[in-house]
């Protein structure tokens, strides 16, 4: 990959986080349109994107986002009261601009369907806004052209260099406190008008928090007309003197788009300085600087010393697939570091030294391990943001008033779970509206209900995993009616002993719907299978709760990672394996009153009312063993999609994390094993798939 292409990778994942950040940005700005802090965000946003879009040739999303920006641009400085209509105009635009990006990146030849009307939309308006500058400016222009050099310069014939110093010192003597003078020197490329950039954006920028501004042209270096190029930057050098009370730093923030060598910022000293002597009072006034700083570093307490390390903080990109290895890397780190401590032959050696050594390795590696995993963590702020725009666009075309509460964004998930996430939370958040917030306002009234629905989204721990939710104060489900469409479908008898959860989570099989009439966006069940499926890939699963006339909550139960599960080790002849603690009820050593035998369908054991059929490890894996009585077991009960099973076992070993490895292609097609794990002992145990043994127990018996 050359070094174009490599900057033009950064600038598309940058435009992407861009998009995505302007998405947020623009439904927040649509409920506060008085907040014009954020408008100058997302202007910002905006400006960003248009100066690298022209700089690396996607000349129709420049184009767009040029237009778009001169109205962001107008209403930040005019502050104008922006109508429903325009704020309506904006959402679109940002959609417009992301179906062009697409468009850009796939280099497709057309755009879309809504490019045309909302651009001409944009540029109605800013005429309109123009109008009346256009006007009062045609009152006012001279009959004829003056020499403007003549007419506005200040010291014509002075040279620059003298100009810019007269500024310094003039700026100088009303310098008041609080108040820092730089010189700021821009040196543009000829290419910088292509790539969205142009000498007056950048005054424009630091006057906006400028005490006093000036700028200096040097006009030497212009083209003659004959070689005059338009779309060219012929002025090679432009000095500006801004009197502001911003921060180096903060200066630095408006010319971050630019090359290095394009810019230059000297802070000026507040002491007037003789030419002679300037270099001498510099070195002198760096010294008393350093004699100073090292005296306040000797004084510096303990949290001084942690709030200069805050202030230092960054931060930097890093390819996933390097964080993958380092996990990894880790991963056989602390299998290693479970060995050595699990090692009959080290443990045997009563030495102090040694046994204290093998403590802090253990420390060290459990730490490395925290930070590691912490890495691929991030918040899920930013999920749930893209579902604020799902939630007013379903709104709006379903003609339904509606709240929505958002808890728990800081909740942090797995980064290579996040992407997997937005499709079946789209699709929840499309049905919960949809289907289960009644039809109309009258409805809800009759109901005792505000006019109004909330669908809440929240995401929480519970018991080492995280649970994403959607809630809906809608009519909730009907539970006959769930169960009477499931025995017609042929999905169930009609004989089984189901619990309501059971019933609930039989809407999320293909093709199932309790709706009359299937919209566009959802019916009930319609496509919940695909949700199902999609969760169960991060070894996750739903969980429905609904309560009819008053809402539904559909739970998502997802792993913190996916590379570490969190499993109950077992023992059956002699052999270990894991149960996924997120899949376990509870684990007993059964009476031999509850024990049932049926003919023809195998084992079962009584439990509140239902009987739960029980499977033999040994049974499912062919081990040899002596034949077992249940009471003489343990049984250790795990929730399925078809329903709960006993699983038998010989002991419960204990509950630990373990790093999940993948099996060959030869035990690959074991559906019954999900992967594989080494534990401190060097020992291999196989994950179970619980949800695969049920239907061995119904095809040994069938």
């Amino acid at each position: 990959m050359t070094k174009q292409e490599q900057v033009k990778a950064i600038f598309i994942e940058e435009a992407g986080e861009i998009i995505e950040k302007l998405d947020v940005n623009i439904l927040r700005f649509e409920e506060n349109s008085a907040d014009f802090d954020l408008l100058n965000e997302i202007f910002r946003g905006v400006h960003t994107l248009k100066g690298n879009a022209n700089a690396f040739g996607f000349t129709r999303l420049g184009e767009f986002v040029h237009h778009f920006e001169d109205v962001l641009d107008h209403y930040r400085t005019t502050r104008d009261e922006i109508e429903e209509c325009q704020l309506e105009l904006f959402v679109n635009s940002v959609d417009v601009i992301h179906e062009v990006m697409t468009c850009e990146l796939d280099q497709l030849p057309y755009l879309p369907d809504t490019y045309p009307e909302c651009l001409a939309k944009i540029k109605t308006l800013m005429a309109m806004k123009k109008g009346d500058v256009v006007l009062v400016g045609v009152q006012e222009t001279p009959a004829a052209f003056n020499d403007l050099a003549a007419e506005f310069a200040e010291f014509p014939t002075m040279p620059m260099d003298m100009s810019v110093e007269n500024s310094i010192k003039k700026h100088q003597d009303s310098r008041k406190d609080g108040l820092n003078l730089y010189r700021i020197d821009l040196t543009l490329d000829n290419d910088c008008y292509k790539r969205g950039f142009d000498h007056i954006l950048f005054l424009k920028l630091l006057a906006e928090k400028a005490v006093s501004i000036e700028s200096f042209f040097d006009m030497g270096a212009i083209a003659s007309i004959d070689q005059f190029s338009h779309d060219e930057n012929g002025i090679k050098n432009v000095c500006i003197i801004v009197l502001t009370p911003l921060t180096s730093e903060e200066i630095g923030g408006n010319f971050e788009y630019l090359f290095d060598h394009e810019y230059r910022i000297t802070l000026i000293s507040p002491a007037v300085v003789a030419p002679v002597e300037a270099e001498s009072k510099v070195i002198v006034q760096e010294i008393q600087e350093a004699v100073q700083n090292a005296q306040k570093s000797v004084s510096k307490n303990t949290s001084a010393a942690a709030q200069t390390g805050a202030a230092a903080k960054s931060t930097i990109r890093i390819d996933t697939f390097k964080l993958d290895e380092l996990f990894d890397s880790v991963g056989e780190l602390v299998i290693a570091q479970n060995f050595i401590a699990q090692n009959e032959r080290i443990r045997s050696i009563e030495d102090e030294s040694i046994s204290r050594t093998i403590e802090t390795l253990s420390k060290i590696t459990k730490r490395i391990q925290d930070r590691v995993m912490s890495l691929r963590m991030v918040a899920i702020r930013d999920t749930f943001d893209k579902m604020k725009r799902v939630v007013r666009d379903t709104s709006k075309k379903t003609g339904k008033a509606l709240h929505l509460n958002v808890l728990g964004e800081e909740t942090e998930i797995d980064k290579t779970m996040i992407d997997s996430l937005s499709d079946p939370l789209i699709h929840i958040i499309r049905n919960a509206i949809d289907h289960g917030l009644e039809s109309d306002a009258a409805e809800r009234q009759a109901a005792g209900k505000k006019v109004e629905g909330n669908i809440t989204l929240r995401a929480y721990h519970k018991s080492g995993s995280i649970v994403i939710s959607v809630s809906d104060d809608g009519r909730g489900i009907n539970k006959e009616k769930v169960f009477r469409k499931a025995i017609e479908r042929g999905i169930i008898t009609g004989d089984e002993n189901l619990s309501d959860s059971q019933i609930f989570g039989l809407i999320m099989q293909l093709g199932f719907s309790t709706a009359e009439t299937i919209s566009d966006l959802s019916g009930r069940g319609v496509g919940l299978d695909v949700v199902k499926t999609s969760i169960e890939k991060l070894r996750g699963k739903i969980e429905i709760e609904s309560v009819e006339g008053e809402g539904t909550t559909f739970s998502m139960l997802l792993p913190l990672t996916l590379a570490i599960i969190d499993g109950m080790l077992v023992r059956a002849a002699d052999e270990i394996y894991i149960i996924p603690t997120l899949s376990v009820v509870e684990s007993f050593r059964p009476e031999r009153e509850i024990v049932h035998v049926i003919k023809g369908q195998g084992e079962f054991v009584s439990m509140r009312g239902q009987h739960i059929p029980v499977i033999r490890l040994s049974d499912v894996f062919d081990l040899q063993t002596e034949h077992l009585e249940p009471w003489d077991g343990i049984l250790v009960c795990v929730e399925t999609e078809a329903g709960r099973i006993a699983i038998m076992v010989d002991e419960l070993v204990g509950r630990q994390q373990v790093v999940i490895k993948p099996l060959g292609k030869s035990l690959a097609k074991l559906r019954e094993i999900s992967g594989g794990a080494i534990l401190g002992s060097g020992d291999i145990a196989l994950i179970l798939n619980v949800d695969e043994l049920r239907p061995l127990i119904e095809a040994a018996h069938g």
